[in-house]
């Protein structure tokens, strides 16, 4: 708990650059400006280059808590005595908000942009469709809440999902299942959390053995709330030791739109 006040004490306005009028956290926040972020460190990439054939997904936790009341709890030092109100959006509506903003980025930068794979996970996992910077509205109300939160049933079914698109390059085994072949596409996935999965730890297991498979995780929280504070922490321990998970405190990196625009361009197309 001490190292949650720690990481609280940490925390800074967001940057400039990520205001945006229409964002939620603005529309339905009844409070001025956006939360104190704790910012991350400098993104290093570990895994192969991008390329074109790489596969991007997305898989969003819809546990009961997503559309919860967001509160956060109140202390005397480590004992909860009550809760308070927040005053920032349901955390459905901010991971609404996280896959508008990147489905509408990454519009710009993808070659024949069609959208994203996402599947939804609580206690079972469900495949809701491609969802791109057009059909997002139309496709949410697919987006069913309730549960608990165990992730590896979403990773299970993105595995799948996976494989079966890029069946020509990997083989199946009668015991192990799937596995890929050098020439699989990466599967880069953007992982939305609003608390802690029960089989976090069986999932970072998983990820350690896997060298085609990248996981970014956005966490949202309560601001202020030291539970959210040590499950960051949690997860940043796992990124220091675990090469193919990024984290991301529900906030960008800070860099300019210019920045952005580089690091999100595919390689230029040449031929053979």
């Amino acid at each position: 708990m001490q190292m949650a006040r720690d990481r609280m004490t940490r925390a800074v306005d967001p940057p400039p650059e990520y205001h945006a009028v229409n964002d939620t956290c603005h529309t339905q926040h009844t409070s001025d400006g956006y939360s104190k972020q704790v910012m991350p460190p400098p993104f290093r990439a570990f895994d192969r280059p991008e390329q074109p054939t790489d596969d991007t997904m997305i898989l969003l936790d819809v546990s009961g808590s997503m559309d919860f009341e967001p509160v956060r709890p109140n202390y005397n030092q480590y004992l909860i005595t009550g809760y308070s109100k927040s005053t920032q959006p349901k955390n459905k509506d901010v991971a609404k908000a996280i896959i508008r903003r990147f489905t509408d980025a990454m519009a710009n930068h993808d070659h024949q942009f069609k959208g994203y794979d996402l599947t939804t996970f609580s206690n079972s996992a469900s495949y809701i469709g491609t969802v791109n910077h057009k059909n997002l509205d139309s496709m949410w109300r697919n987006v069913h809440l309730g549960g608990g939160t165990r992730v590896m049933t979403g990773w299970q079914k993105v595995k799948e999902l996976h494989f079966q698109k890029h069946s020509e390059s990997a083989t199946h085994h009668p015991i192990y299942g799937w596995q890929a072949g050098p020439d699989t596409p990466m599967l880069r996935l953007l992982l939305l959390l609003d608390g802690e999965a029960t089989d976090m730890d069986e999932f970072e297991l998983d990820l350690l053995g896997l060298s085609w498979a990248h996981v970014t995780i956005f966490l949202i929280g309560v601001d202020g709330c030291p539970h959210h504070h040590r499950h960051a922490n949690e997860l940043q321990r796992i990124t220091e030791v675990n090469q193919h998970v990024s984290f991301v405190d529900a906030q960008g990196y800070e860099m300019s739109m210019q920045e952005f625009t580089q690091i999100e361009e595919l390689p230029a197309y040449t031929e053979v």
